[in-house]
């Protein structure tokens, strides 16, 4: 077989053309910013790859090269100590933690946005998770249980002095391919250690989050950008153009320093994505002195006397408030008001911008509207803090008497846990997510398609159908209708709805927690301004009737 070739001077205009065409195809067209519509970093190249070390740093290295200038940076191998990244396979972690609850949210971070579980909306077991991660959108970001933190290593640095005292919580990290997070920060520092996948990072320094798109805060020092990761929109935010960042590449056995108030964006690769971040104070000084006199290694996370921690079948604390930090802030207000109202407390922890200082003091003791917004759940937890602080029930905090001297660690944990509380921790999310209003248009439809003569009796997978169709979960759903068929009949009826559906809409709770509120003195409740009723009110309609049109 004989080959064509073109002449040498034909040859070298034809890559020519070649180049030209590819330069041209893959030029940003003119007036469209560098990066627009593609992945975050292509806007611009980045700073570096953020330090990586091969050798631990002291304690005392770690926080004048890293902490305390907001650093990050890679241990490399730093992992490998950590009995869990060799035993952690799918059947060991089956078999051994199987019965453990985590929570769970989609592969892609959004906001308010949980899948189903063994145990409700946002809430499985790690049994299901392990069976069904490669197939499923679920990632498990979850404080850890703690018969896992036996085989979690913490680096020796952290050991020691006041990084020792100051470790909030762990976190599991567990998904399959393709796991995305938003652009955010963290109240906390965090060191976050892979045993299994790669993990790419785009870093950003707080010094540029004024340049940041539609920052939401996540509550405290938390927040995120909404702006879209997979697709920049450099056209509606100019701005981000001129955001410069820095990356890390993370494979198996690495760990990451990441910075409180450090953005950053994760992507998880590989079939398996696993790994353990433990929270760190935001500290302000360190003091490492007991440091030089002991002998630093790897030790279990199970031995260090982390502040929260989780047992594996009860509520999660996960993102509570650093009661270090809490105590801080109680200290500094006490300092400048000896005795503090109720409204002066409401705006330190709560809603600062709210100026009817009047309207919040006269609601103390007034009933509260049905219809309950996110301000009216924050005064039901200044009520919870009242309860636990104001002794002689005067509706006034004397620090000197009723408040200093209370702030121990527990008693910190507590409001720290009421002020920051996160329905998501908890098998009741759930309830509080759909409210009464959302069941009792379900029940009231119930009741109505059984009044009908042609179809008298409604079983379970009928009203899993229709539960289910306004966002429950299929094990809640059926929670509900055993309350209902309690002799376990295998169908229910308009009557039997009508007995038990009271009992049922008690538990939708419009989103205060039963922990938080059961058997507290002060249920005589709170009224909100009429015009907040007014817009929740329009609110609930809107809903109301876009439920009536699902069913």
């Amino acid at each position: 077989m004989r080959l064509f070739m073109l002449p040498p001077t034909t040859t070298a205009v034809a890559l020519l053309l070649w180049s030209l065409l590819v330069h041209l195809t893959t030029e940003t067209p003119a007036g469209v910013p560098k990066g627009h519509g593609e992945p975050l970093g292509n806007h611009r190249d980045s700073d570096g790859h953020v330090d990586i070390l091969t050798t631990l740093p002291s304690p005392q290295e770690f926080w004048d090269k890293y902490v305390s200038k907001r650093r990050p940076v890679l241990f490399s191998g730093a992992a490998r100590s950590s009995p869990g990244m060799q035993l952690w396979t799918d059947e060991y972690m089956l078999e051994t933690f199987g019965d453990l609850k985590v929570r769970i949210e989609g592969k892609h971070q959004k906001e308010g946005k949980y899948p189903e579980g063994e145990k409700g909306i946002a809430q499985d077991t790690l049994r299901n998770v392990l069976q069904t991660y490669r197939t499923r959108d679920v990632y498990v970001v979850s404080q850890i249980p703690d018969p896992l933190t036996e085989q979690v290593a913490v680096l020796p640095f952290l050991t020691c002095g006041t990084f020792k005292n100051h470790i909030l919580e762990s976190n599991l990290w567990l998904g399959g391919h393709g796991t995305q997070s938003q652009i955010h920060k963290d109240a906390d520092n965090a060191i976050n250690c892979l045993f299994s996948g790669t993990k790419t990072w785009i870093m950003i320094s707080q010094d540029y989050e004024h340049l940041l798109p539609d920052v939401v805060s996540s509550g405290g020092y938390s927040a995120r950008a909404t702006i879209d990761p997979d697709s920049v929109d450099l056209i509606k935010y100019p701005k981000f153009s001129e955001v410069p960042y820095t990356h890390v590449d993370m494979k198996p056995g690495d760990c990451l320093f990441i910075p409180a108030s450090h953005w950053h964006q994760v992507n998880s690769h590989g079939s398996k994505n696993l790994a353990v971040s433990i929270m760190m104070s935001r500290l302000k000084e360190v003091d490492l002195s007991e440091c030089d006199a002991v002998d630093l290694d790897f030790k279990p996370l199970s031995e260090m006397n982390m502040v929260f921690t989780y047992d594996g079948y009860s509520e999660q604390t996960m993102g509570d408030m650093d009661p270090f930090e809490l105590r801080e802030r109680i200290v500094e207000l006490c300092s400048a008001i000896k005795e503090l109202s109720f409204s002066a407390v409401y705006h330190e922890f709560f809603h600062k911008e709210d100026e009817d200082n009047e309207v919040i003091d006269n609601a103390i003791d007034t009933k509260m509207a049905k219809d309950k917004s996110s301000k009216q759940q924050d005064l039901h937890k200044m009520k919870q803090i009242f309860a636990i602080l104001d002794t002689n029930g005067d509706n006034f905090l004397s620090c000197d008497e009723e408040v200093l001297p209370k702030l121990s660690i527990a008693t910190l944990k507590r409001l720290a846990n009421i002020i920051s509380y996160d329905p998501s921790n908890s098998e009741e999310y759930e309830f509080s997510r759909m409210g009464t209003e959302v069941i009792r248009i379900l029940i009231e439809h119930v009741i109505n398609k059984l009044s009908n003569d042609k179809a008298p009796k409604m079983t379970k997978e009928q009203f899993l159908l229709r539960y289910r169709a306004v966002g429950g979960s299929r094990p809640v759903g059926s929670q509900l209708y055993d309350m209902m068929d309690p002799s376990q009949q295998g169908y229910i009826t308009r009557e039997m709805v009508l007995n038990k559906m009271e009992d049922v809409i008690s538990l939708y709770d419009d989103g205060l927690h039963p922990h938080h509120t059961q058997n507290m003195p002060w249920q005589a409740d709170i009224e909100i301004p009429g015009s907040l009723i007014n817009e929740v009110g329009t609110k609930q309609q809107w809903k109301a009737q876009k439920i009536r049109d699902d069913l």
